[in-house]
């Protein structure tokens, strides 16, 4: 992924894709292993896409931004 994501571009198909490509590698995970826990960074990137591919609704009606159910 680039560093600056356009979102305009990226369309749920490219997040679904790239969120499986994430899960196979634990690249989003600390020290990349099984199990750990999300890897944290205040990167732009990782702020507005790779974080709400991983959030947690925190309540009922919550979606994340970026909704790659479908």
């Amino acid at each position: 992924m680039r560093k600056n994501v356009n979102k305009e571009v990226v369309n749920k198909s490219d997040l679904k894709t790239g969120k499986k490509i994430l899960i196979m590698a634990n690249a989003h995970l600390n020290r990349h292993h099984p199990g750990d826990n999300i890897n944290i960074t205040r990167g732009k990137k990782f702020r507005d896409v790779i974080a709400p591919l991983f959030a947690k609704p925190k309540g009922r009606d919550v979606e994340s931004s970026y909704d790659v159910s479908g």
